[in-house]
């Protein structure tokens, strides 16, 4: 059994709030403020790094794994994605396809730790741990098996997989656009249809990546950022300071983010106990 510790966020350095300045990212679909959005933008003008392998929702909760080598390719894969790629299996073959030497990987928690124990703890000749120059993580609370809730939704809503338009969190709430309605499902209603990883997983923010990127219902309009180390805070600073990013303070939000860790924590505790 998992004890609770007093560190559910891992290495924290510094915690923001930020939003794109660029007022093309921010009329785009993206998840809060845009500042993820910015951040690789402005690593990519900058020759920080090469590509972002990241993953594009292609129709309904359905996504894929892309590597976005452009400004116009990183707006095209903003926005949620709910349902996990099979990201890890593909990275190293876009990388070795594209040639790239640095890459950005935006990634859920769990992959953040596969990327982040690669890089750190390399095994295997065969890693690719060091053309991985920032991983950020995003703030997850699970993702779907897709078929199973995109069949629910077509037999309890009638709701067709390519009449989805758009997916978003709101508090306690998953809300499906499709075609000019809105449906508000109580996260409760869906939490069946999580991933089995997801179901036993403990870590709601990413530990393992240098920046870890999510939003809060009461701060709208923001990413709420957590650097874990000097890479990720430089990152985040030099997007401030090139006019990337409108950045402050955003200690205050730590109380709120410990509560949905803890949440999701309890919630993998009930479900290891039931195992046992």
């Amino acid at each position: 059994m998992i004890g609770i510790t007093d560190n559910l966020l891992g290495s924290v350095v510094g915690v923001y709030l930020a939003r794109a300045k660029d007022e093309e990212i921010l009329k785009r679909k993206v998840a809060s403020g845009g500042a993820v959005t910015a951040m690789l933008i402005y690593a990519l003008e900058k020759g920080l790094i090469d590509g972002v392998v990241t993953a594009k929702r292609v129709r309904g909760f359905e996504g894929q794994a892309i590597v976005a080598r452009t400004r116009e390719e990183i707006l095209e894969a903003a926005g949620n994605k709910w349902s996990i790629v099979p990201f890890a299996a593909r990275v190293r073959a876009k990388i070795e396809e594209e040639d790239l030497k640095k890459v950005a990987v935006v990634c859920l928690p769990c992959q953040a730790q596969f990327f982040g124990q690669m890089r750190e703890f390399p095994i295997l000749e065969t890693d690719f741990g060091e053309r991985i120059r920032y991983i950020i993580g995003l703030f997850c609370t699970g993702t779907f098996a897709f078929e199973a809730l995109l069949n629910y939704l077509r037999i309890k809503y009638n709701i067709k997989a390519e009449d989805i338009k758009n997916i978003t969190l709101k508090e306690g709430f998953l809300e499906i656009q499709h075609d000019d309605s809105l449906l508000q499902l109580p996260l409760k209603e869906v939490y069946s249809y999580l991933q089995t990883g997801c179901l036993v997983c403990t870590d709601y923010t990413g530990m393992w990546s240098d920046i870890s990127a999510g939003f809060i219902e009461k701060e709208k309009g923001w990413t709420v950022l957590i650097t874990r180390n000097i890479r990720g805070e430089e990152l985040v600073k030099g997007a401030e300071r090139e006019g990337y990013l409108e950045v402050r303070d955003g200690s205050h939000v730590m109380g709120d983010i410990l509560r949905a860790a803890r949440e999701k924590l309890a919630r993998a505790q009930k479900n290891m106990m039931s195992l046992l």
